[in-house]
């Protein structure tokens, strides 16, 4: 049986055979991996669909245990991201990110939707790519059920107009914003993690939620929020998720 697949290459090796296994993630069955004949290095139209940051369409083979890739065409190769090494980074923590929090054989097309938003984006953006990369892991907690409570205390419920002056405060064991005197509580417990920023964590991660994007080709965080919304983002992913491509982002590896 032959399937056709909108897909985006997350990661691939060498197998048997001179052959290579290629991770996809398609729009249409979601995570995929497919063995593949076609070499890399050739300048056939297939084989650059096998290349890191790049959408393609594929014909795959579906076998009774296992698929194979027949042919692809190119759909859009984002090749300027290799040209800039934070975007490189921030783009390859992404495709690291999708490969561990997929399950193999479950469409995610809104996910897939959003991820061609941030490759588009990234490989236009001239600086605070690391932002574009928070925007979509902030965006793709809702799409995976593990969004953080934003609009009351995770404890009692209190609105956060009514925290005073500890409406910052953010609990990643909470699972959200955290009003002072439930704040004061978590804290005895063994495994709270409890920020408390300088700036409005709430906004700020509602505004991630609620723009497109393309909004934060052009929006570049002061250092010091930077710095600390990856760091909340880096515990939280590790906690719900149990995933962090955060704390040290890295290139992609082709075995």
């Amino acid at each position: 049986m032959i399937i056709n697949a909108e897909g985006i290459v997350l990661r691939q090796r060498k197998i048997a055979n001179n052959r290579r296994m290629i991770v996809l993630f398609t729009k249409q069955y979601g995570k995929l991996s497919a063995g593949t004949s076609v070499n890399e290095k050739s300048r056939s139209k297939a084989a650059l669909a096998l290349r890191p940051f790049t959408y393609a369409e594929y014909d795959i083979f579906k076998g009774r245990e296992a698929y194979s890739i027949n042919s692809a065409q190119v759909n859009k190769s984002f090749y300027s991201i290799g040209e800039d090494i934070d975007r490189f980074m921030n783009a390859s923590a992404f495709i690291e990110y999708l490969d561990k929090v997929l399950e193999e054989e479950v469409p995610a097309p809104k996910l897939f939707s959003l991820s061609l938003e941030f490759l588009q984006s990234v490989s236009e953006c001239r600086s605070g790519s690391d932002t574009l990369l928070y925007a979509f892991i902030v965006k793709s907690l809702r799409l995976l059920g593990v969004a953080p409570e934003l609009g009351c205390c995770v404890n009692c419920g209190k609105a956060p107009e009514n925290f005073g002056d500890g409406f910052k405060m953010f609990s990643v064991s909470g699972g959200g914003i955290i009003c002072p005197e439930c704040a004061g509580e978590e804290k005895r417990e063994a495994d709270s993690l409890i920020y408390r920023p300088d700036f409005d964590i709430i906004n700020v991660f509602r505004y991630f939620e609620s723009k497109p994007i393309k909004t934060f080709e052009k929006v570049d965080l002061k250092p010091e929020v930077r710095s600390e919304v990856r760091e909340i983002l880096s515990e939280y992913t590790d906690r719900y998720l149990g995933v962090d491509v955060l704390r040290s982002s890295r290139g992609l590896e082709v075995k």
